[in-house]
C-alpha cells in the first residue's frame, strides 16, 4: 500500500464491519399510471418517466433517497428505477450506519412506514376534466419515504433486515419485467468507491474550512423555484432578469407570487397532516370559482311484471350541487437575519408555518363551517341524519353500534369515526359485558386505532360529549364530503409592516371550498 495511503489510515482509523449485503434493501412502487387522482388531483400518464429515466442513465445522475422530502435527511440511495406497465418500480438501499436511515428501517420493518412519494418538476401536463392535471412528462429528482403519500398506491413492497429477508413472488415477477433499469452496485464497484474515498481523505481535510463548492447542476432546483426563493429572501428588486421573468409568469391580481407547482404539492401534503377531513374526504381541483357536480335526487322505478305486460316507466331526477371556493389567508414572519443566511431553510420554514395555519383553519370549516365566506361543514348539514344516545349525557357502546349499522353496508365498509379528544377519552373506557374494551389499538405504530373494525380520527373541532352536541361522526367521507381547491396558492412579501422589528411578513392565500354531496354516506350521534 502506498505510503501516503498508510499515513491517511493512521490519521483517520477506519473500522470495517461486514454484514449481509442485502440488509436495508427496500423495494416498492414510487408512482402509478392512470390510477385514481392523487391528493392534489394529478394523474401520471404512462411514459411520463421515459425521458427522465433515459437522462438519468446517460448522465449518471443519482435520484436522491430522502426521509419525508427533507433535504437534510438523506437516508440511502436508489439503485434500480424500472418503468413498468403499472408505473415506476424502485429498489434502493438504506445507509444502515446513518441514524435517520436506521430509524426509517425500523419503522418499515414494523409496518409503520410503508409509503413512497416522488419529488419532481413537471415538464408537460394537460388539464383533466373536473380539475387536476394529466402529467405526460416529468423530471425526477428524488423519491422519499413518507407517512402520508400523495398517491395511496405508492407503497413499499419489500424490506430486508439483517437476515436478508425474503422476496415476495409478486416482487420477483415484477423484477423480471423489462424497462429502464439501473443495476445494483457490484462488489468491485464498492471496492473502487472505497479506494477512491481513501485517496480523497487528505483533500477533504484541506477543504473542510473552505467555502463549499457550488452544487452540481443536476442538483439545482428549477428556475421557478429559484425565482420564488429569491423573491422571498430579497424581494423582486434584487432578482435577476431571468428570475423576474419566471416569477412574473406566476403572479396574481393582488401582487403576490404564485408558488411553483413543486412547492404547492409539498405544501398540500403537509396541510393534509393537520386537517383530518383532508385525510378522509375526496378533494377535487378546479380552475373556476365554483365546482358544479350532479346529484341524483330520485332512484329508478322498477318491479316484477308479466311477460307481455307493460313495464314500469320512470326516470331518475337529477339536481346540481354548486360548491363555491372561498379565500383563506394566513401569514407568518421571518427575521431579516434568517433570510440573509443561506443555510437557513426558508422553504421548509414557510411550508411548516403555512401548512399548520391552513390545516387548522380548514379543519374547523370542513367540520362546522356555516358556508358564509367559508366552506359548509359536514356536521350541521341537513343531509346528514343523526341519532340520539339512549341515556342522557352519556355515550355507551350500544349507541356506537346503532350508529354504525344505521349506514348501508357499502358505506360501512369504507367508513371511519371522527371525534375530539374528550370524546375519545370517554369512548376508550367503554367495555363489553365480558369486560373487554371495544376500542382496539392499532397493531402498527402510527396507524389509526379502530372501533368496530373501522379507523378512528381525532378532530379538535368536533364538539365535546355534552347534552345536545353531535359528538360522534361516522361515515364514508370520500363519498359524503367533497373538498374543492383552486390550483393557485399565492404568497405576498411584506417588508414594511414589521420593518421596525427587522422582520419580513409573508401572507399566503389559497381558495378552497367544501360541502356535503352524498348525505346518506355519513351519520352523527347526538348526546341526549
Amino acid at each position: 500500500m502506498p505510503k501516503d495511503t498508510l499515513e491517511e489510515l493512521e490519521r483517520f482509523p477506519l473500522e470495517v464491519k461486514f454484514q449481509n449485503p442485502e440488509a436495508g434493501v427496500i423495494k416498492g412502487m414510487a408512482a402509478t399510471y392512470g390510477a385514481d387522482p392523487d391528493r392534489v388531483g394529478d394523474v401520471i400518464a404512462p411514459g411520463a418517466f421515459t425521458k427522465t429515466l433515459e437522462d438519468i442513465k446517460t448522465s449518471g445522475r443519482k435520484v436522491k433517497m430522502l426521509a419525508y422530502h427533507d433535504q437534510s435527511k438523506p437516508i440511502g440511495k436508489w439503485v434500480k428505477l424500472k418503468d413498468s406497465a403499472e408505473g415506476l418500480r424502485v429498489e434502493g438501499k438504506l445507509t444502515m450506519g446513518n441514524e435517520d436511515a436506521q430509524n426509517v428501517h425500523a419503522l418499515m420493518k414494523d409496518g409503520v412506514l410503508d409509503a413512497l412519494s416522488i419529488g419532481y418538476r413537471t415538464v408537460s401536463a394537460e388539464p383533466r376534466p373536473g380539475g387536476g392535471r394529466l402529467i405526460t412528462e416529468l423530471e425526477l429528482f428524488e423519491i422519499s419515504v413518507v407517512t402520508f403519500p400523495a398517491n395511496d398506491a405508492a407503497t413499499v413492497t419489500d424490506v430486508k433486515g439483517a437476515d436478508g429477508g425474503t422476496e415476495t413472488k409478486a416482487q420477483k415477477a415484477a423484477d423480471e419485467e423489462g424497462g429502464n433499469d439501473m443495476p445494483l452496485d457490484t462488489a468491485s464497484e464498492l471496492d473502487a468507491e472505497l479506494k477512491k474515498a481513501l485517496d480523497r481523505i487528505a483533500d477533504l481535510e484541506a477543504k473542510a474550512t473552505a467555502v463549499p463548492a457550488q452544487a452540481k447542476k443536476d442538483d439545482e432546483p428549477s428556475l421557478e423555484m429559484k425565482a420564488f426563493e429569491a423573491f422571498a429572501r430579497h424581494g423582486q428588486s434584487a432578482m435577476s432578469p431571468e428570475e423576474v421573468k419566471a416569477l412574473n409568469s406566476g403572479t396574481d391580481a393582488q401582487g403576490g407570487a404564485l408558488v411553483p407547482e413543486d412547492y404547492r404539492a409539498e405544501l398540500i401534503r403537509e396541510i393534509t397532516e393537520h386537517s383530518p377531513m383532508r385525510q378522509v374526504a375526496r378533494t377535487t381541483n378546479t380552475g373556476r370559482d365554483e365546482l358544479i357536480t350532479p346529484k341524483r335526487l330520485t332512484k329508478l322505478a322498477g318491479g316484477w311484471t308479466a311477460e307481455l305486460a307493460d313495464r314500469p316507466e320512470d326516470q331518475p331526477t337529477y339536481g346540481q350541487i354548486k360548491i363555491p371556493v372561498h379565500e383563506l389567508g394566513v401569514f407568518t414572519a421571518i427575521s431579516n437575519q434568517n433570510l440573509e443566511d443561506s443555510a437557513f431553510d426558508m422553504q421548509a420554514e414557510l411550508t411548516a408555518d403555512f401548512a399548520e395555519s391552513f390545516g387548522e383553519i380548514e379543519s374547523d370549516a370542513f367540520i362546522r363551517g356555516d358556508g358564509v365566506g367559508k366552506p359548509k361543514g359536514i356536521l350541521d348539514s341537513a343531509d346528514i341524519q343523526t341519532g340520539n344516545t339512549a341515556a342522557a349525557g352519556v355515550i355507551d357502546g350500544d349507541d356506537l353500534i346503532t350508529t354504525f349499522y344505521k349506514l348501508k353496508a357499502s358505506y360501512r365498509a369504507n367508513g371511519a369515526w371522527m371525534m375530539n379528544s374528550n370524546t375519545l377519552a370517554e369512548v376508550r373506557k367503554l367495555k363489553t359485558v365480558s369486560g373487554d374494551y371495544i376500542w382496539r389499538d392499532s397493531i402498527a405504530d402510527g396507524q389509526p386505532a379502530t372501533i368496530l373494525g373501522r379507523p378512528v380520527f381525532e378532530a379538535a373541532d368536533m364538539p365535546d360529549p355534552i347534552t345536545g352536541m353531535k359528538a360522534v361522526l361516522f361515515g364514508d367521507f370520500a363519498r359524503a364530503y367533497r373538498i374543492v381547491s383552486r390550483l393557485d396558492i399565492a404568497v405576498l412579501r411584506d417588508p414594511y409592516s414589521l420593518a421596525t422589528k427587522s422582520m419580513v411578513r409573508f401572507h399566503a392565500r389559497q381558495r378552497v371550498g367544501g360541502d356535503v354531496v352524498q348525505g346518506e354516506a355519513a351519520r352523527t350521534l347526538t348526546v341526549a
